[in-house]
């Protein structure tokens, strides 16, 4: 186990153990940072961006290092974690607006017949929805459309005697995750999806990311990820993009979630939407992330990512 450090050891330890230099922030406002505005382990993280040194005196030291990058690349990280966030709730509006409107429009669905059959298929979806009962925002809903009959068992476990389920497709949205309406699109539409299953999965796992405050661009050395042939295709035509760029790039999880979110979002937001939300991105993209671009002259990985987003924020938005 390793002993606590207070934020004037961690700086001291940074600059003596790591090599990480402090150019372009001091060490007091460092010590002030790291007390006042992130922790370490957070902020840290970003540094798996950078190469040690392999020999010599300094061996295991971080080659080019400055603490003003963490910081840097910790705010750009939740500027993008936030805008994403906003565009995964833009796809998750308008993809229930397209499921409910292709149900409506189905003669041979009542809208309460599929929600039987897909939790007959997914029974364990019903404890998702008991725990919810008692929420202020889908309380009411459930209680409307759900009648749960239970008994403690000898071990304190709630077990469901009876359930009487009268709800509506259009109420039932309402109530799931994101991750359970996937799989009732999923469920609902089978091979014949409008945005496969394939497609929505990777918009989920970045969703769940940002939702849960993870660190997005901590990591963008090229990784195992292989993308689908409807990626490939939808970034290839972008003539300054090399095919072994492509491939690299989409091979880092992260870069290949936020390429799919791109054609997921292109696909299926409305334009008035996608047009305000499009110049958020840019404004991102071409402002806030090259605001401090002195610091990274010398970071070949991270200058080739930042290339490679904004040659596909061009082709898209």
């Amino acid at each position: 186990m390793k002993p606590k450090l207070t934020p004037e050891k961690i700086v001291d330890k940074l600059k003596t153990e790591k090599g990480i230099s402090f150019n372009y922030m001091t060490e007091s406002q460092a010590i002030a940072y790291l007390r006042e505005k992130n922790n370490y382990y957070r902020l840290a993280s970003y540094r798996k961006n950078y190469d040690k040194r392999l020999n010599g005196a300094n061996h295991g030291k971080y080659i080019d290092l400055d603490f003003a990058c963490l910081v840097d690349l910790s705010t750009i990280d939740m500027h993008l974690r936030f805008l994403i966030l906003k565009m995964c709730l833009d796809i998750e509006h308008d993809l229930k607006i397209a499921f409910l409107n292709d149900i409506l429009k189905d003669a041979e669905e009542d809208g309460y017949s599929l929600i039987k059959g897909f939790l007959d298929k997914n029974a364990y979806l019903l404890d998702e929805i008991y725990r919810k009962r008692k929420s202020t925002y889908v309380g009411d809903l459930i209680n409307k459309f759900f009648t749960f009959e239970t008994h403690q068992s000898t071990v304190g476990n709630t077990v469901f005697d009876e359930i009487e389920i009268r709800c509506p497709v259009w109420a039932f949205v309402e109530i799931i995750s994101f991750g359970s309406f996937i799989k009732l699109y999923d469920y609902y539409y089978g091979h014949n999806a409008p945005v496969p299953r394939s497609l929505l999965a990777p918009v989920q796992s970045l969703r769940n990311a940002c939702a849960h405050n993870n660190c997005i661009i901590n990591n963008l050395r090229s990784g195992l990820t292989r993308p689908g042939r409807i990626i490939n295709q939808y970034i290839a035509p972008i003539g300054e993009i090399s095919k072994d760029s492509r491939k690299k790039y989409l091979s880092v999880r992260p870069i290949f979630e936020w390429v799919n979110l791109m054609y997921v979002y292109d696909m299926i937001v409305s334009k008035d939407v996608k047009i305000h939300r499009f110049s958020e991105l840019k404004d991102l993209v071409y402002n806030r992330m090259t605001r401090h671009r002195e610091y990274y002259e010398r970071q070949q990985l991270l200058q080739s990512a930042y290339d490679f987003i904004k040659k596909v924020v061009d082709f898209i938005a």
